[in-house]
């Protein structure tokens, strides 16, 4: 495993929080602009930075930097409030401690989310998983728009931080966003069916590699070798 950086997704491929994300989008919008969200963009699989920029033009709020910073930051706090009932609504998914347990020391590990950092941070906190990750390694949803153009960020992150060029490059996520970015990037992905696309759906959008979920750990760990190949 040692030489290749393996980058996870958080919401339901890591975690389901059940739906405390989103529900921290809509309190920010309301405080932020005096309305309820109306028209809700879609979330699954994009960055949170879309997501806003869409949420704001939906909402018929003008995209400025300002106003996309007042989101964020609005959600930011949001989330923080929200956080005490992430032990008993959300949950990590089986066999996600144990996948991260185990390439621990094998090589580096981060995130590629679409998660703002510090609403990754309070998604993986109650559950103890970012113990094993590396997470100034990786690359967050605030980024850029595109999805793709977080790996190109998480590998200079990850140069920063071990001194090393990762050629292999593996993302895990699960939904087809994930699954383009990798290909857009020249990444390796495993897709794994944990959230509202099966495993057909993954291995449609061109997954290297599709689970049905991470609860077998020797086979997460031959899916990320065979993706990485």
């Amino acid at each position: 495993m040692d030489g290749i950086l393996v980058l996870w997704d958080v919401d339901h491929t890591l975690v389901d929080v059940d739906g405390l994300g989103r529900e921290a989008y809509d309190l920010a919008f309301l405080r932020r602009f005096g309305t309820a969200v109306t028209h809700r963009p879609p979330m699954a699989g994009r960055t949170d930075r879309a997501i806003a920029i869409d949420m704001l033009r939906r909402n018929g709020v003008p995209v400025t930097e300002p106003h996309l910073e007042d989101l964020r930051e609005g959600a930011e706090a949001a989330l923080d409030e929200l956080a005490h009932l992430l032990p008993t609504r959300g949950r990590a998914l089986p066999g996600a401690a144990a996948a991260l347990a185990a390439l621990h020391g094998q090589t580096l590990q981060s995130l590629l989310t679409g998660n703002v950092r510090r609403i990754a941070e309070v998604k993986l906190g109650p559950f103890g998983l970012a113990a094993h990750l590396d997470l100034d390694a990786g690359a967050y949803g605030w980024s850029h728009e595109v999805r793709a153009e977080l790996v190109a960020v998480a590998r200079l992150n990850a140069y920063r931080r071990s001194s090393r060029h990762f050629d292999r490059v593996v993302l895990i996520g699960d939904t087809p966003e994930d699954v383009r970015a990798a290909l857009a990037s020249g990444a390796g992905v495993v897709g794994v069916a944990t959230g509202r696309y099966s495993r057909a759906d993954l291995e449609t959008a061109g997954a290297h590699v599709a689970l049905d979920d991470l609860a077998d750990t020797d086979r997460v760990q031959d899916a990320i070798r065979r993706a990485a190949r």
